[in-house]
């Protein structure tokens, strides 16, 4: 069992120092879930201590390896800082003033989506590999589905009430959003026993309307035609703006429209037309 801070119910005692620090106007009892049914402490108050067992492991260039232990409260911002330590600004193509070579966003987003969403009935850290190209952040566990609800539901509660959580609700659109005008898209990639992200260097910057053809024209060369709503899904826009782009898209030659029974499509137009773009 847990010990309580009221007075010991088993071998173990755990202490709050970091929380309280972050926290000192808001008292431990209006955390749900912080104790079991028995009156102890239960494991979202394991993750809260200042014992919590899990981590993040860092992998930096070189070989160097550092892990961030204590309260999960901590280990974004502390996983964020290591990583943030090799993120420098640069000029790349398109851009006209230095940019990040992994926008912080994406980065902040990323580990606290690994913090608060990771299987903690499984041992290990969260792995976070950074390589020069591209940051890997692997959480163990099986994948969860988003049909079966948010998992961790009361440390992400907690999360929220430390003004940890952000404002985001969803976590992996900022991430995306984040990379729209790069010439590269993060990966989500799922495994039988883990969750991985991978955040690739950003390389170059493309206007919005360039950032966004790039994004049609790579989609349509690997399907042929596709609908106004398979458009507006892979861009995230309103119905208006879509209608907006397509048309501008017509006017450049990039793609035009034919009927295909009843449905409505578009599809590229030849390489020689794509080429006014």
């Amino acid at each position: 069992m847990i010990e309580s801070e009221n007075g010991p119910t088993g071998d173990e005692k755990l202490t709050f120092r970091y929380m309280r620090g972050i926290i000192p106007r808001h008292d431990l009892q209006e955390i749900r879930g912080v104790h079991d049914e028995y009156g102890g402490f239960s494991q979202l108050a394991l993750l809260i201590s200042d014992q919590c067992p899990f981590g993040i492991t860092v992998l930096l260039p070189g070989g160097r390896v550092e892990r961030v232990t204590g309260s999960v409260l901590s280990h974004t911002e502390a996983a964020k800082t290591l990583v943030n330590e090799l993120n420098p600004k640069s000029m790349v193509e398109g851009s006209k003033s230095p940019v990040f070579r992994f926008p912080r966003i994406a980065i902040t987003e990323a580990l606290t989506n690994a913090v608060a969403h990771r299987d903690y009935s499984v041992e290990g850290d969260i792995v976070v590999n950074v390589q020069s190209d591209e940051v890997r952040i692997v959480s163990p566990g099986p994948v969860y589905r988003q049909n079966w609800g948010i998992r961790n539901p009361e440390l992400v509660a907690a999360m929220e009430l430390f003004r940890l959580k952000g404002f985001y609700r969803n976590g992996v659109d900022v991430i995306r959003k984040s990379y729209s005008r790069s010439g590269f898209d993060p990966k989500l990639i799922t495994c039988r026993d883990c969750f991985m992200v991978v955040l690739p260097a950003v390389e170059s910057i493309r206007g919005h309307y360039n950032a966004k053809v790039d994004k049609v024209t790579a989609y349509m060369s690997k399907r042929g035609g596709v609908t106004f709503d398979e458009i507006r899904s892979l861009l995230r826009v309103s119905k208006p703006y879509t209608a907006s782009l397509i048309k501008k898209m017509e006017g450049d030659g990039t793609l035009f429209e034919m009927r295909v029974g009843r449905m409505r499509r578009y599809f590229l137009c030849d390489k020689g037309r794509r080429g006014k773009v």
